[in-house]
């Protein structure tokens, strides 16, 4: 028999160790790393040595965004304060607003998994999709094809300009104040950045253009397509219902039921810094991601077949994005954009009965 929701809570706080020391390594690694990648940009000898510093940057600033994750849900280290400091800092290069951070992903995201608001990749009903207008029409259809090239794309129009940037209508009024002085701190932080690559003629033998574009914009695209990837693997799946009005958390909607774990090799794990161990994250997210690997393999063992699990593949992604394009929130299944159904009904397959069950 299935254990219950709140021993499953149980089993996973054990998992709940927290070390500064660790986390403020890692921390500290990820920014020293990112900073070098960039200085290479600016300082290594051939344009193919600055293209591979300019990506690996963009894979750093993905590595950071993983720490202020954690240090914004002040699982990172012991210290509230430490907390905060590396989950601002940390935000910096990724050019997100700690305090709509709080907000969307704390607040909102946790508290919502899956439920019918404006979340990364929140499937469009039949209906919903319809009555869009065609360019919108138009760019969900390119958002969900079968590719990697508009993870990005997607995010930086849909969710970093709306909602981790600037606090828009949409955001409550109690928390303009402070999010308007974390967006002032990051319009200071970028224009003290590129300030520093248009001046790199001063000081070393790269131009304007290839500072600003290595320098800059390929990180930060590398940055925003890799992360909107985690976020749509992480709840975007045959078998992951979505539901558009609140449903039964202890039940229907588990946390550890509805995220998928995305299975990659250790040593993957351990450099995304555990991100993909996802349902194990939504369970239990006071868990450092230092200590994710091992929550996520004991919930496996304690929930078997019915945790969503992916491999990381181009094949599976591929067909993950061929099947999961609308969602009839009636039936519970996943559509192409003409409504034809493309999975059966998901709440009528036996393991997510069983689970309802437990």
């Amino acid at each position: 028999m299935l254990p219950t929701r709140k021993e499953v809570q149980i089993e996973l706080r054990k998992y709940i160790r927290v070390d500064t020391m660790r986390g403020t390594s890692l921390y500290l690694a990820d920014i020293i790393m990112y900073s070098a990648f960039v200085y290479g940009v600016l300082v290594l000898p051939y344009l193919w040595m600055k293209i591979i510093a300019s990506i690996l940057a963009g894979v750093k600033i993905s590595n950071l965004s993983v720490i202020a994750h954690d240090a914004a849900h002040n699982s990172l280290t012991k210290s509230k304060r430490l907390n905060k400091f590396i989950a601002i800092t940390s935000f910096l290069p990724c050019m997100f607003n700690y305090r709509l951070w709080l907000y969307d992903h704390n607040k909102l995201h946790h508290s919502m998994t899956n439920e019918k608001f404006p979340d990364s990749y929140t499937p469009f009903s039949k209906e919903e999709y319809d009555n869009l207008p065609k360019l919108r029409q138009w760019k969900e259809r390119l958002y969900r094809r079968p590719s990697v090239l508009y993870f990005g794309l997607y995010y930086i129009l849909e969710r970093w300009s709306k909602v981790k940037l600037y606090p828009g209508k949409q955001i409550p009024r109690n928390i303009h104040t402070s999010a308007r002085k974390h967006f002032f701190l990051l319009v200071c932080y970028t224009a003290v950045f590129i300030g520093t690559l248009v001046s790199a003629p001063l000081y070393s033998g790269t131009s304007v253009s290839t500072a600003l574009i290595l320098g800059f914009i390929v990180p930060f695209y590398i940055f925003q397509s890799l992360y909107a990837a985690a976020v749509y693997v992480q709840h975007t799946h045959p078998r992951v219902p979505w539901f558009d009005k609140k449903p039964d958390r202890q039940t229907i909607a588990r946390q550890e039921f509805i995220s998928v774990h995305l299975q990659c090799p250790s040593w993957l794990d351990n450099l995304v810094h555990h991100i993909f161990d996802h349902s194990a994250h939504h369970a239990c997210p006071a868990i450092p991601c230092y200590q994710l690997g091992a929550a996520q393999a004991r919930l496996n063992e304690l929930l078997g077949k019915h945790v969503v699990t992916a491999r990381l593949s181009l094949k599976e992604l591929s067909d993950i994005m061929r099947t999961c394009k609308l969602y009839d929130y009636e039936n519970h299944c996943w559509l192409d954009f003409d409504g034809n159904r493309n999975t059966s009904p998901i709440l009528d397959d036996e393991t997510v009965r069983q689970a309802m069950a437990a």
